[in-house]
């Protein structure tokens, strides 16, 4: 398996490329296609004043909270994934900027990768709304502002129609992509995916699995027009797709949860169990990111690109059903509503 992805992997960042630059898309095209009219923007006003001006910052930490855009979202990522905001780690991580003579801050290197890619903002929407807009329903318009900050935990994350970018990853575009992705996939949520409605939380966890497999695989193919992504070893989703122990060892952990969920459903401290759980193998293991990545590979190569976009629309369960019609036995997710 090892040396299939390794190769698969040089031949479908080339055949993208090749795709990305022979497209040629007219007026009139793009006028019936609303998501090729989509708009990114680029910010890093949030950054700019944590570097530059801490000393403000920390004369009043709270109104900063409040008043930056950036640091809104900030909140809410920490309140979505259950997280207590560390504010004294975080006041020593503003105070290590007001440590340092103005002449340094402007040589951070957040802050000039960050300047360097507002630079970039025009060149980047050409790239990335095409690539984009292959693997998203045609009425899908992709409208956001990137926000580049700093002295956040997470590296990056989309929330509503924005996105937030830790400042050391300021020029990591194939991070850029992944995160752009989830904005168009939020958008089209089927109707067994709100709340209270039938299975929502069967449903849920096949999103997640399939809303950040997808979302790496584009990042996966995107891999020849935006090469820099984040080299935490900790989160090499593209490496461990790569790395036939870890495959294995991550689908074998995935589908040990999922055979455990209705039983975990039935009571209250099962529930906090499935949740810390998923989290855990889902999210911090990278569950969810390799092997949805390779439920989408499989789809895209076997059934077509068009198949595997529909899949955003029909939901879930179309993602993992198509998935596993297309494998032996031993590669199959397995599924809840058998």
């Amino acid at each position: 398996m090892k040396y299939i992805l390794t190769v698969s992997l040089f031949t479908i960042c080339l055949l993208d490329s090749t795709i990305l630059k022979s497209q040629q898309i007219n007026q009139k095209e793009k006028l019936q296609c609303d998501c090729l009219q989509s708009k990114i923007r680029f910010d890093n006003s949030s950054l700019e004043k944590i570097v530059i001006h801490p000393e403000e910052i920390l004369n009043n930490p709270d109104s900063f909270w409040i008043s930056d855009s950036a640091y809104q979202l900030v909140k809410l990522w920490h309140q979505r994934v259950s997280l207590p905001i560390p504010m004294d780690q975080w006041k020593t991580w503003i105070q290590s900027f007001k440590d340092i003579s103005v002449e340094e801050r402007e040589k951070n290197s957040q802050l000039i990768a960050s300047r360097n890619m507002l630079k970039k903002e025009k060149e980047f929407n050409e790239k990335a709304v095409l690539y984009l807009c292959s693997f998203l329903p045609k009425d899908c318009p992709i409208n956001t502002t990137i926000y580049f900050t700093t002295a956040i935990m997470a590296s990056g994350f989309q929330m509503g129609n924005s996105i937030v970018i830790y400042g050391a990853n300021s020029d990591k575009d194939n991070l850029f992509i992944h995160e752009l992705f989830h904005q168009g996939f939020d958008r089209y949520k089927p109707i067994n995916l709100e709340k209270g409605s039938k299975n929502f939380t069967l449903n849920q966890i096949y999103n997640d699995l399939q809303n950040e497999g997808m979302a790496t695989y584009v990042g996966y193919r995107a891999l020849y027009e935006f090469p820099n992504y984040d080299p935490d070893p900790k989160r090499d989703d593209y490496g461990f797709l790569q790395d036939t122990l870890i495959f294995e060892r991550l689908h074998d952990l995935l589908n040990t949860v999922l055979k455990k969920v209705p039983s975990l459903l039935e009571t209250e401290k099962g529930q906090k169990e499935l949740q810390d759980t998923l989290w855990q193998i889902g999210s911090m293991d990278r569950a969810y990111y390799v092997i949805g990545c390779y439920m989408a590979k499989v789809i895209d190569e076997k059934l077509g690109r068009q198949a595997l976009v529909e899949t955003i629309s029909t939901g879930p369960q179309s993602f993992l059903h198509k998935y596993n019609s297309l494998v032996d036995d031993k590669l199959k997710v397995f599924d809840i509503f058998e």
